[in-house]
C-alpha cells in the first residue's frame, strides 16, 4: 500500500471521512490506483453517498479483480444499495480468495443477523474473531446474537469488548443496558442508558429503556421524565403511550389520563384489553404489566 493509501486508512480510522476523500480524490487525479478508488469508497460509505461509494469500489474491483479486501468492501456497498445477493456474492468470493479475511466473515454475520439468521451469523462472527479478535464491530455483533439467544452474561462480554475497542458508543451501551436488565442487573442497566444518553441525547431505545428500568425500582417521577421526552421524538409510538400510562397510574391511581390513554391504545389494538397480551407486545416486565392490569380493571 502506498503512503498516501496509509494516510488514507488513518484518517479513515480517526473518523476524518471528508478529508479521506479530498485527499483520494486529488491522488486519483494523478494515478488511478485501486486503493485510492478503495479508500475513498469506504470514506464515502460512511458518509452515506451510497452510489459515488458504488462506482468506486467497483472501480477497485476492477483494477483488481483477485483483491478480497476490495470485494468486502465492494460488497458493503452493494448492501447499502439493498442489492443484498450481489452482497453475500462478493463477501462469499473474497472468503473463496482468501480464507482468512476477518472482514467478509464480520460483513455477512452481519447480514445473517439482521435477516434472523441467528446461528450462520454466530458462526461468522466466530469465524471472523478467531481470524481478528480486535474487530469491535463484531464483538458488538455477536453481543447482538447471543442477547437474541437470551445467552445475557455472554453478550454483556461482548459488548465489553466492543466498547474497549470502539470507544464510548451509544449503541453498544444501550445493548449492554437492556442484557444488564435481563440479568436482574437494574441499577447497571440504567447506568448504561443514562451513558448511551450523554452521547445520544435523542437516543428514544435508551430514554425508553431508562423509563422502564426506573419503573422497576419504582422511580416513577423519573420514568415520566423519560416517556415525555421520548413522546416528543414519537409522539405516537404505543410502547412510548403504554409506558407514559402505566407511569402515570403509578403515579395517582386516580390519574384519569393513565385510562384515557389505556383507551387509546384500545382502539388501536382491542387486544390491550388484555395486560397479558398489551406485556407480551411491548415486552414489558411483570411490574409494569401489573400496572396495566389495574388501568384495565378500571375500563
Amino acid at each position: 500500500m502506498s503512503d498516501l493509501a496509509t494516510q488514507a486508512e488513518s484518517l479513515y480510522k480517526e473518523g476524518d471521512y471528508e478529508a479521506v476523500v479530498k485527499m483520494m480524490s486529488t491522488a486519483i487525479e494523478e494515478d488511478r490506483q485501486a486503493d485510492y478508488f478503495y479508500w475513498r469508497g469506504m470514506a464515502l460509505i460512511e458518509l452515506d453517498e451510497t452510489t459515488d461509494a458504488f462506482g468506486d469500489m467497483s472501480k477497485a474491483v476492477q483494477l483488481e479483480k483477485r483483491n478480497a479486501r476490495y470485494l468486502v468492501g465492494r460488497g458493503r456497498a452493494f448492501y447499502m444499495k439493498g442489492d443484498t445477493k450481489n452482497a453475500l456474492s462478493d463477501w462469499k468470493r473474497a472468503i473463496k480468495l482468501d480464507p482468512n479475511n476477518a472482514d467478509a466473515y464480520a460483513e455477512r454475520g452481519e447480514y445473517f443477523s439482521s435477516h434472523n439468521q441467528v446461528e450462520k451469523a454466530l458462526a461468522d462472527f466466530d469465524k471472523a474473531l478467531e481470524l481478528d479478535d480486535t474487530l469491535g464491530e463484531a464483538y458488538y455483533g455477536r453481543g447482538i446474537i447471543y442477547s437474541d439467544k437470551d445467552e445475557y452474561e455472554a453478550s454483556v462480554a461482548d459488548y465489553n469488548k466492543a466498547l474497549e475497542l470502539l470507544g464510548d458508543d451509544a449503541d453498544v451501551y444501550t445493548s449492554r443496558g437492556a442484557s444488564r436488565f435481563y440479568l436482574d442487573d437494574w441499577q447497571g442497566a440504567k447506568e448504561d442508558f443514562s451513558k448511551a444518553l450523554e452521547l445520544d441525547e435523542e437516543n428514544v431505545r435508551a430514554m425508553n429503556n431508562r423509563a422502564v428500568v426506573e419503573f422497576c425500582l419504582e422511580e416513577y417521577e423519573e420514568a415520566r421524565a423519560d416517556y415525555e421526552a421520548a413522546l416528543e421524538f414519537l409522539p405516537t409510538e404505543r410502547l412510548l403511550l403504554g409506558g407514559m400510562a402505566v407511569t402515570l397510574h403509578a403515579i395517582d391511581e386516580n390519574d384519569e389520563r393513565a385510562v384515557e390513554a389505556w383507551r387509546g391504545l384500545i382502539q388501536l389494538d382491542p387486544g390491550y384489553k388484555d395486560a397479558q397480551y398489551a406485556g407480551q407486545e411491548l415486552l414489558w416486565p411483570e411490574p409494569l404489566v401489573n400496572e396495566a392490569d389495574k388501568i384495565i380493571a378500571k375500563l
